[in-house]
């Protein structure tokens, strides 16, 4: 294998008899150099939007959530939740009750979903972090409050400082007997306050106490879900489990992870479609790759002759040329990779590609994984093998001995 490899990587570097060669190999380093910085770098952005996201959701979603493996709401048990009260590793937590309804404001509707929590609900989950006005107050002496997501108010126009005007709430009369019944019950909640954690939440949401959600829905006692913090250094994926036996067949219990499988699942699958369409690039420059080596075999054709001669097999030339194709691609990926990571850091220091306004961010997000360099060399390293056998295959016909016309 030595005898192989040193040839290839002298041919790699040595002097070729013309310059067309030279300029054809520089191409081939530059072309697959800068397609295997777009490779690391596609996965970075995919990998920095992916972590982004799921970092938001982080602080919207509990660490474990109980859902009913059938149907949307139940009665809980108040012997298990004592359980899951005095679980070791339970820090916190949170009955929730969640229905979709029809919001008014103004002359302005749109459909969303109305989520009832308890008073424990802020040590589950950190949307009071995230206020963007007002405050995070879902129940007074008086009456219950509304906390709107920034996407809905936005819909809405809502303005929480007027104290006047009140966010209308429209749910299905499911008491509804004759033709003479409301289909709809109405109930007003004030909108004292805004918060913002990420668009699919923003969009959608509007958060009031329990009792109000429990009220107009007639689930007197009724809950969707079960949010559960965890202690500091709890090994989630035990606690996971032992809440999950607790909980029984009747109930599905997920980790952040789970609750975010959907979302997880899309950005994979488009992470990978990215990555094959760079990769069909990369076979384009493959082309560019066997010609350069096609006529590096065409050069050194009295060079392989002598080679047989002396003894080397048709197998050692193959290997040499295989080699020399390879060694191409490692070279043009060391400097892809070198490329990738000063954009990464110039992206993170300066924000060379911005996002369009209005989002959470000004730049696009990258996050560098090393396992992802792993990956693209093998890339890399397989195209460059592909493009280079055949060219090797004709090395290795050469005779031994170049017969003079």
């Amino acid at each position: 294998m030595k005898f192989p490899l040193f040839l290839a990587s002298r041919y790699l570097v040595a002097r070729k008899s013309t310059n067309v060669i030279h300029l054809l190999a520089g191409l081939s380093i530059l072309g697959m150099g800068i397609g295997a910085a777009a490779l690391v770098l596609v996965m970075a952005v995919f990998n920095g939007f992916e972590s982004l996201v799921y970092g938001l959701s982080n602080q919207f979603n509990p660490d474990i959530h109980i859902t009913p493996a059938q149907g949307k709401s139940f009665l809980p048990d108040s012997m298990w939740i004592t359980k899951l009260y005095q679980d070791p590793d339970v820090a916190a937590l949170s009955q929730v009750l969640e229905e979709n309804a029809l919001f008014a404001y103004g002359d302005v509707q749109d459909i969303g979903v109305l989520k009832g929590v308890d008073l424990t609900y802020t040590q589950v989950s950190h949307v009071d972090s995230f206020m963007l006005e007002g405050q995070w107050v879902l129940k007074d002496e008086a009456t219950s409050h509304a906390m709107i997501g920034a996407g809905m108010a936005s819909k809405l126009g809502i303005n929480s400082r007027d104290m006047v005007e009140s966010l209308v709430v429209y749910m299905p009369n499911r008491k509804r007997i004759g033709p003479f019944d409301q289909p709809f019950i109405r109930r007003f909640l004030p909108p004292t306050g805004i918060f913002s954690i990420q668009p699919e939440v923003d969009l959608q949401y509007v958060i009031t106490d329990l009792d109000f959600v429990q009220s107009i829905t007639g689930q007197r006692g009724g809950l969707s879900a079960l949010e559960l913090a965890l202690k500091p250094g709890t090994n989630s994926k035990q606690a996971l489990e032992r809440i999950r036996v607790s909980a029984g067949p009747e109930f599905t219990v997920k980790d952040r992870i789970g609750q975010e499988e959907t979302f997880l699942r899309i950005m994979n699958i488009e992470k990978w479609v990215a990555f094959a369409i760079m990769c069909l690039i990369l076979l384009l420059v493959a082309f560019n790759i066997a010609g350069t080596l096609w006529m590096m075999v065409t050069e050194k054709k009295p060079d392989i002759a002598i080679l047989k001669t002396m003894g080397a097999t048709s197998k050692q030339v193959q290997r040499i040329f295989m080699l020399n194709g390879i060694l191409l691609c490692s070279v043009a990926f060391i400097f892809g990779a070198l490329g990738a990571l000063a954009f990464y850091f110039l992206q993170h220091q300066y924000g060379l590609i911005p996002v369009p306004p209005g989002f959470i961010i000004d730049a696009y997000p990258m996050e560098i994984r090393w396992f992802d360099f792993v990956i693209v060399l093998i890339t890399v390293i397989t195209i460059g093998s592909l493009a280079a056998w055949l060219p090797a295959r004709r090395a290795a016909r050469v005779d031994a001995i170049i017969q003079g016309e």
